[in-house]
């Protein structure tokens, strides 16, 4: 490490007893240091053999670190899609900015230790975050350190000790909820019927999202016609973690796609859902697809003309849930819809499906009554 990392440890971190200390002035190059209240009482706070993480417990460069020798961004290459890379840059980004760090390209991560990233934890704890998000964190952290002993700068000991801090307990409840076939027609029938040059291709996008149980960073990356199998026809999904399958479109909406390309679209290559620019009749095909908020715009704009959704919120993943509830509803197994959803666990799969818990009571009432 270079001398200007050694020269700019000390204060400015927001872990430890510096509970009672409000937003400070700065050193030349660090950042304000906000108020932590720690869950602590006061005299264990100030304790004289207390850890004080205003200390030098993680140096911090004037300068960028060079990114081949920084394990947080390393960590960061090694991520298997773009959205996981953005969720985890965040995250680094506000550990760094506890320590009083201008980013995670300024904090030396190889500094880690157990101690930290439990200190890191508590304060995220005691400022209201959920247990998923801090084992996010955790996640991030352990990622990190693992590329900071790969590079030999971390002891094989402590990358350990590490490794063995278990995450939170998260007993969680089911986020987000399944919509009814009604309510689905009724929002691709709003996307359809806006009066706008984009309301078909906003509508079979919601149809996608919908009928086929992708992600919409799925649907953005549909390729023309790479992902199109115009003979069996099937779509060729590329999912998380470089994952790929093959999804079967019902008749319908494979017309319906048909007839999309046919007079609107057309067969050139690039992203099947690209923008209209300048109120245009027709895409300006590229390579590149939509954006993620725009998939998120165009679905709160039809939700909003959408009687059935009135004062309600929908989102994209809401449509995969609605999916497997309705195919579960249907028949389905768990195990074929972990497979046409992409899920590495059944787990996860059975997490989707939204089936009333009433049916299971009358059943086994039901199932019972001749029994006793």
């Amino acid at each position: 490490m270079s001398g200007s990392q050694e020269d700019d440890r000390g204060s400015g971190g927001v872990l430890g007893p510096a509970s009672s200390r409000a937003t400070e002035t700065a050193p030349a190059g660090r950042r304000p240091v906000p108020r932590y209240r720690s869950h602590l009482p006061a005299e264990h706070q100030h304790r004289p053999d207390a850890i004080d993480a205003r200390g030098p417990v993680m140096r911090i460069s004037s300068t960028p670190l060079p990114r081949l020798e920084n394990p947080a961004h390393v960590h960061l290459q090694t991520q298997n899609s773009p959205s996981g890379a953005r969720s985890k840059l965040y995250l680094l980004n506000h550990v760094a900015r506890l320590f009083g760090a201008e980013d995670y390209e300024h904090l030396v991560w190889h500094d880690l230790r157990v101690p930290i990233i439990n200190f890191i934890l508590a304060h995220l704890r005691d400022a209201g975050y959920k247990a998923s998000t801090r084992n996010a964190y955790l996640a991030a952290l352990k990622g990190t350190a693992k590329e900071s002993w790969a590079m030999e700068a971390m002891p094989p000991d402590t990358f350990e000790r590490i490794r063995a801090i278990r995450p939170a307990s998260n007993p969680k409840k089911p986020t987000g909820r399944a919509h009814d076939i009604a309510t689905l027609r009724g929002l691709i029938q709003a996307a359809a019927s806006d009066g706008t040059p984009t309301a078909r291709r906003n509508a079979l996008i919601i149809t996608f999202l919908a009928s086929l149980g992708i992600r919409r960073e799925e649907v953005t990356r549909i390729m023309v016609p790479r992902d199109l199998n115009f003979r069996t026809r099937e779509v060729h999904i590329h999912g998380k973690g470089n994952k790929e399958r093959l999804v079967v479109p019902p008749e319908p909406v494979w017309r319906e796609l048909i007839d999309y390309l046919d007079t609107e679209r057309g067969y050139d290559s690039g992203a099947l859902f690209c923008a209209y620019w300048n109120n245009r009749s027709t895409p300006v095909i590229s390579d590149n697809g939509l954006t993620l908020g725009v998939i998120n715009y165009i679905l709160d704009k039809a939700r909003k003309r959408c009687h059935q959704l009135l004062g309600e919120e929908v989102t994209p993943h809401d449509l995969r849930r609605s999916f497997a509830t309705l195919m579960h509803d249907q028949g389905m197994s768990i195990r074929e819809l972990q497979v046409l959803l992409g899920h590495a666990n059944s787990a996860t799969t059975e997490a989707y499906v939204r089936d009333k818990k009433d049916d299971y009571r009358h059943k086994a009432a039901e199932l019972a009554k001749g029994m006793f």
